[in-house]
C-alpha cells in the first residue's frame, strides 16, 4: 500500500474515526488498545480531548497532527452528521500526505460507495434534514465514495477471529510508522543535485529489474547524509524497506547473523529471528524477501563479506527491488559487480561557506568582520562537508580573535574529531600500503604517477601499481591526469600519523616535509637511521634565505632513501651521502660536486638543477652506476662538458637544459640504448651535438642553442620521435641522415637561420606536417645524383582548374600557383597532372613571397598523395599578402591517403 511521506512534526501515529455507538466499547476499544500495547501512539476523542474544548476545532488540529487515519466505517457510521464532518476532514489531510485506512465492519464497501442500505437510509435522512445545506451533503456523498475506493479491511462476522484482524491493522500500521522520514542533517546544504543524480541511477520508474548501486568516496563528504535524502524520497514506493547503517562498526561489535536478523525482522515484520549462521541468514534472505519489493540501505560497508551475506546477487530480492551500499572502498562495488556508482563531490565555495555560516551562527547571514576567517577556513576545510560542520560547531559563539587562534590551530594540528572519522579508512590499509599511503601524504602529493612509482618501487619492490590502486580504490588518494591528488585534509590527517610518532624529536620520524623540522634536524645533527625521506619545498618568502647547517647532518641517517630540497639556500654543500640513496634531488645544489666518499650504486633519480656543479662525475664511481634512471642538470651555468656515459646503461632521461656554459658532449651520449629523452635546449655556447643511435628515444630538444650550426647526423633508424620542434636554431640544412627519422610525423621550424631544404624529406614515410615559421632566406634543393626524385599527385588541383577555366580566370590561378613554389604540368597523353619539387619553381620562389601561406601535399613511392591549397581564400590571402608582409612564413605538409 503507497503512503506519501507526512511532516516530522506529527503529534500521533494514529487517529481513530469511528461511530462511538456502534463500536467504542467493541471493536473500536480492542483495536486502540491493541495499538497502545505496540507502542503506536494513538488518538481516540473520549480520552485525548481535554474538558472544555470545542470539539470539532480539536478534532480537526488532531487529524492534521496525525500521521495515519483508521475510519472504522460500521452500520451507523452515516446517521452521524460528525462522523461525516470528520470523514470530509480527514479525507482533506489525505491531500497533504495523511495515510487513510479504511475498516468496512459488518458493512459492505459497494453499499458505503453506492450509499446503499443503511448508508442510503442515513442519507436520506440527512437529504431532508440539511435540504438547504446542498453542498454539505454533496462533500459527504463525494467523502463516502472516495473512502470505500481506498485500499483497506474488511471485516463481516463469522468470517474470521476478530483478534487476528486486529492484529493485520496494527501490523500494517507498524510498518508504515516505522517509515518515518529519517533525519538527514540540520543544514542539508548542497544535497540536490546530488540526490537528483542518484535517482536517475536508481531508476525507480522500472519494475520489473532489481538494480544494485554504490555511493562511495572518502570519509566526511557525506554518503551516508545523501543515502539518508534518497531513502526519505523513495521509500514509499517499495512494500519494505530498511536503512542499515554503520555496518562496518556494528558488524565488527555483533557479527554478521545480527545485521541478517535486523534486515529480515524490518522486511518482514517478524521479531525473534534467530540466526544459527550467516550462511542461514544469507539463504533466509534469499528465500524469504525474493518476492518482496524492497529498498535496502548498507551504510558504511567496508568488506566484501558483508555484501556477500547480505546482497549476494541482485535475484534475492524482487522485481523493482533497490539496493544502495556507501563505501569509501571503490574497489569492493567492483568486485561485487555493481555497475552503478556515483562518486560524492566536496562541496563548491558558495555551499561550503553556507554550511559553515549555518553552523557557526545558526543563520545564513553574518556580522561582516567574520568574513575573511570564513573564508580561510572554507579554504582549509576544501569543501568537505565533515570539516566544515565540526570547525562551525565548535566555534559557535567565538569572537573573530578566537576564530582566528582556533585555524592557526588546526593548521599545526588537525582536530581530533575530524582525523577520527578520516582515519577509519587508513586503519583498513595493509602495513605497506600505509607507508605508501604515509609517503605521499607526507612527501609526494602532486607529484606525477609515474615519478611516484619510479622512487618507490625500491622501497616496495613491484607493488607500487597494486599499492596505488588501493588507495585510489580507498578514496584516500586520486589520479587525475597522471598526477597524484590528495585532499588537503587527508594529507592533514597523514601528516599528523607521522607526526605523533615522535612530536617532539622530528628526527625519529620516519619522514621529514616541515621546513622548520628539517631546518632544525640538519642544524643540529639530530638525524637518526629511522630518517628514510626527506622533502622540503622552501615557500618564496624563504628562498633567498641562507639556511646554515651541520655538513655532517646526513651521517647519522644511513637508512635515507630520498632527499629532496627545493628552493632552499645552503650555506655549504654536504660531506656525506648515505649509500642506500635512492632519490637525490636538490635544487640549487651549494656544491661544484658530489661527496668524494659517495658511492652512488643505489642511486636511481639524480636531479641537480640551477646549480653550482661543474661536473657530475661521481668519482671514478660511474660504473657503478647501473640503476640510475634520470639524470638532471639544468640550468647548472658552471657545466661546461658532458662526459663519457656509456657506463650508464639503464639511463632512460638526461636533460641539462639552459647550461649556458656547456661547450662539449662526449659522444657516448648517442649510443645510450634506453635513454628516452634527451634535452639540450638554451645551451647557447654549444656549437655542435655528437651524433645520435638512440633506438629508444622519444623526445629530442635542440631549440635555442644558438651557436648549434648542424643539426647532429642520425646513424640509424629511430621511429620513436613522432614530432619535432626547432626553434632560434641557427641551422642551415638538414642532413640527409634526417631521413632516418622514420617515426616522424611532425616538424616545426620557426625562427631558425635554415637556408637548405632537401627535396628527399618527402620520402619520410610518415610525415604528415611540416610547418616551417619565421625562417628567412631558405629554399628547396634538387635531389642530390642518385637519388630518386619524388613525386606528388593532388587531383583536386584539375578540378580547381577546370572550375577556373569555366570561369574565364584561369591565368589568374597559374599565378598563384607560380607565386606559390609549385608548377603544374600534363604529362602527353594524360589527364592528370603531376606536381614535382625538381620543378625549376622551386629552388627559387620559396622565399620571394614570404608572408604567403603556403601548402604543399606531399608523397612517398609508397603512398598516395593529397595535395591542398586554400584556392577559395585566394582574395583574403592576396589582401592579406599585401597588408601584412612581414608576418610568418608557414609551408605545410599533409599527408592523406
Amino acid at each position: 500500500m503507497a503512503a506519501t511521506t507526512r511532516s516530522p512534526a506529527s503529534i500521533y501515529d494514529v487517529f481513530l474515526s469511528f461511530r462511538g455507538l456502534d463500536t467504542r466499547h467493541g471493536f473500536t476499544g480492542n483495536l486502540y488498545k491493541a495499538l497502545d500495547d505496540r507502542g503506536i501512539y494513538t488518538f481516540i476523542d473520549d480520552q485525548e480531548l481535554p474538558r472544555g474544548d470545542e470539539i470539532t476545532p480539536a478534532l480537526s488540529k488532531a487529524i492534521q497532527e496525525s500521521r495515519i487515519a483508521i475510519t472504522v466505517l460500521s452500520q451507523n457510521y452515516a446517521s452521524s452528521s460528525f462522523c461525516l464532518d470528520e470523514l470530509v476532514t480527514v479525507l482533506l489531510c489525505k491531500r497533504k500526505g495523511l495515510l487513510v485506512i479504511p475498516v468496512f465492519y459488518n458493512v459492505d464497501p459497494s453499499d458505503v460507495r453506492q450509499q446503499k442500505g443503511s448508508y442510503g437510509e442515513a442519507m436520506a435522512k440527512h437529504q431532508k434534514r440539511f435540504k438547504a445545506k446542498k453542498e454539505k451533503l454533496q462533500k459527504w456523498r463525494m467523502a463516502l465514495h472516495q473512502v470505500a475506493d481506498l485500499s483497506g479491511y474488511h471485516f463481516k462476522d463469522g468470517d474470521a477471529y476478530e483478534y487476528k484482524f486486529i492484529q493485520s491493522i496494527v501490523e500494517q500500521v507498524s510498518r508504515e510508522i516505522n517509515r518515518t522520514p529519517l533525519h538527514v542533517a540540520d543544514y542539508p546544504v548542497g544535497l540536490g543535485s546530488q540526490v537528483i543524480e542518484v535517482r536517475k541511477l536508481l531508476d525507480v520508474g522500472s519494475h520489473d529489474v532489481v538494480h544494485i548501486i554504490g555511493i562511495h568516496g572518502m570519509g566526511g563528504l557525506g554518503k551516508t547524509t545523501l543515502a539518508l535524502a534518497v531513502y526519505n524520497l523513495i521509500a514509499l514506493h517499495f512494500d519494505e524497506s530498511c536503512f542499515l547503517q554503520n555496518v562496518r562498526e556494528e558488524s565488527n561489535k555483533h557479527g554478521l547473523k545480527h545485521l541478517q536478523s535486523i534486515i529480515l525482522s524490518k522486511l518482514l515484520g517478524e521479531k525473534d529471528i534467530n540466526l544459527t549462521s550467516w550462511q542461514e541468514g544469507a539463504s533466509m534472505i534469499q528465500h524469504r524477501l525474493q518476492r518482496k519489493k524492497v529498498l535496502l540501505i548498507l551504510d558504511d560497508v567496508d568488506k566484501r563479506q558483508q555484501l556477500k551475506a547480505i546482497v549476494g546477487r541482485p535475484d534475492w530480492f524482487g522485481p523493482g527491488s533497490r539496493v544502495i551500499i556507501t563505501t569509501r572502498d571503490k574497489h569492493i562495488l567492483k568486485y561485487h559487480e555493481v555497475e552503478r556508482t556515483y562518486e560524492v563531490k566536496v562541496l563548491n565555495q558558495s555551499a561550503a561557506l553556507q554550511l559553515l555560516k549555518w553552523n557557526a551562527f545558526k543563520r545564513e547571514k553574518n556580522d561582516p568582520s567574520y568574513e575573511d576567517v570564513l573564508n580561510r577556513v572554507v579554504t582549509y576545510a576544501s569543501g568537505l562537508p565533515l570539516a566544515l560542520e565540526i570547525i562551525g560547531s565548535n566555534l559557535f559563539g567565538k569572537t573573530v580573535a578566537e576564530w582566528e587562534s582556533a585555524m592557526e590551530h588546526y593548521k599545526r594540528i588537525p582536530s581530533d574529531e575530524i582525523l577520527e572519522i578520516l582515519k577509519v579508512s587508513f586503519d583498513a590499509l595493509g602495513e605497506e600500503q600505509k607507508n605508501v599511503f604515509l609517503d605521499i601524504a607526507c612527501c609526494l602529493k602532486g607529484c606525477k604517477l609515474t615519478e611516484v612509482e619510479h622512487m618507490l618501487r625500491g622501497l616496495y619492490d613491484n607493488c607500487m601499481k597494486h599499492h596505488i590502486d588501493v588507495l585510489v580504490d580507498k578514496s584516500l588518494t586520486k589520479v587525475r591526469h597522471g598526477i597524484v591528488e590528495m585532499h588537503d585534509l587527508i594529507q592533514d590527517m597523514g601528516r599528523e600519523i607521522e607526526r605523533q610518532r615522535s612530536p617532539e624529536e622530528p628526527g625519529k620520524r620516519k619522514r621529514l616535509w616541515s621546513p622548520k623540522d628539517i631546518i632544525q634536524v640538519l642544524k643540529h645533527n639530530t638525524g637518526t637511521s629511522k630518517i628514510e625521506i626527506i622533502y622540503v619545498d622552501f615557500s618564496i618568502s624563504d628562498k633567498e634565505e641562507t639556511v646554515e647547517w651541520n655538513e655532517n647532518a646526513f651521517m647519522k641517517m644511513e637508512n635515507l632513501k630520498i632527499l629532496i630540497i627545493r628552493n632552499g639556500k645552503f650555506s655549504k654543500g654536504p660531506n656525506y651521502f648515505p649509500q642506500g640513496l635512492r632519490v637525490l634531488e636538490w635544487h640549487r645544489y651549494p656544491s661544484n660536486c658530489l661527496p668524494s666518499n659517495f658511492d652512488p650504486i643505489n642511486l636511481v633519480i639524480c636531479k641537480l638543477p640551477d646549480s653550482s656543479m661543474t661536473s657530475f662525475e661521481f668519482h671514478g664511481s660511474s660504473k657503478k652506476l647501473g640503476h640510475l634512471t634520470v639524470l638532471k642538470f639544468d640550468k647548472c651555468k658552471f657545466l661546461t662538458q658532458i662526459p663519457d656515459v656509456s657506463d650508464l646503461p639503464n639511463l632512460r632521461e638526461l636533460s641539462f637544459v639552459g647550461c649556458e656554459s656547456l661547450v662539449a658532449i662526449d659522444d657516448s651520449i648517442g649510443f645510450l640504448n634506453k635513454l628516452e629523452i634527451l634535452n639540450a635546449a638554451g645551451c647557447r655556447k654549444l656549437t655542435s651535438f655528437p651524433p645520435l643511435n638512440l633506438t629508444s628515444l622519444e623526445t629530442l630538444e635542440l631549440s635555442h642553442c644558438s651557436s648549434l650550426e648542424y643539426f647532429p647526423e642520425i646513424l640509424g633508424e629511430m621511429e620513436n620521435i613522432t614530432a619535432l620542434h626547432l626553434e632560434r636554431l641557427p641551422i642551415k640544412e638538414l642532413p640527409f641522415s634526417f631521413q632516418n627519422l622514420i617515426g616522424l610525423r611532425e616538424i616545426t621550424l620557426r625562427r631558425c637561420r635554415i637556408v637548405r631544404l632537401r627535396c628527399s624529406l618527402a620520402m619520410m614515410p610518415n610525415l604528415f606536417r611540416f610547418q616551417i615559421r619565421n625562417c628567412n632566406s631558405w629554399q628547396w634543393v634538387e635531389s642530390e645524383a642518385g637519388e630518386e626524385k619524388v613525386e606528388v599527385r593532388y587531383p583536386n588541383v584539375l578540378e580547381y582548374e577546370k572550375e577556373k577555366k569555366e570561369e574565364g580566370v584561369l591565368e589568374l590561378e597559374s599565378s598563384l600557383i607560380k607565386g606559390s613554389g609549385i608548377h603544374i604540368f600534363r604529362e602527353e597523353g594524360s589527364m592528370e597532372e603531376d606536381i614535382r619539387f625538381d620543378d625549376p619553381y622551386l629552388s627559387s620562389s620559396a622565399s620571394e613571397s614570404p608572408s604567403l601561406l603556403q601548402t604543399i601535399a606531399l608523397g612517398t613511392r609508397k603512398f598516395s598523395i593529397a595535395f591542398f591549397l586554400f584556392f577559395s581564400c585566394f582574395f583574403i590571402l592576396l589582401f592579406w599578402f599585401q597588408s601584412s608582409k612581414n608576418d610568418l612564413i608557414q609551408l605545410v605538409f599533409a599527408l592523406s591517403s
